[in-house]
């Protein structure tokens, strides 16, 4: 079957989908300009590197503006989805998600990372 049974690890049927959510304000906006450059490689090497992984941006601002500045970062092309924060559930169905953020109480994500503020 494949490798990892052969050598007694664990395995599965197929691969675990993964959402990495990015949020709009004080993560791809308005935070350190270091922090946008690079999120924005992060973003490039998740969509060119890995195929279990989408990327999401969404916004407590709704799916609009979360595309609207994407867009204007010019960062849509790596996306899956733009949304409001409050499609959460629907998101999160079958779904791992990891979610970066600014807001150091978030429990969006399964993972959260935490942006570091200016």
């Amino acid at each position: 079957m494949g490798i990892n049974k052969d050598l007694g690890l664990p395995f599965g049927d197929g691969m675990e989908k993964i959402v990495i959510a990015f949020d709009v304000d004080g993560t791809l906006i308005d935070s350190d300009e270091n922090v946008y450059e690079h999120i924005s490689m992060l973003m490039f090497v998740f969509y060119t590197y890995f195929k279990n992984i989408r990327i999401l941006v969404w916004s407590g601002g709704g799916k609009q503006y979360a595309e609207t500045i994407t867009r204007r970062l010019g960062l849509d092309k790596y996306v899956w989805r733009f949304a409001s924060k409050l499609e959460y559930a629907e998101i999160k169905r079958g779904r791992i998600i990891i979610a970066i953020d600014d807001v150091q109480d978030t429990r969006l994500g399964d993972i959260n990372l935490i942006v570091r503020n200016k």
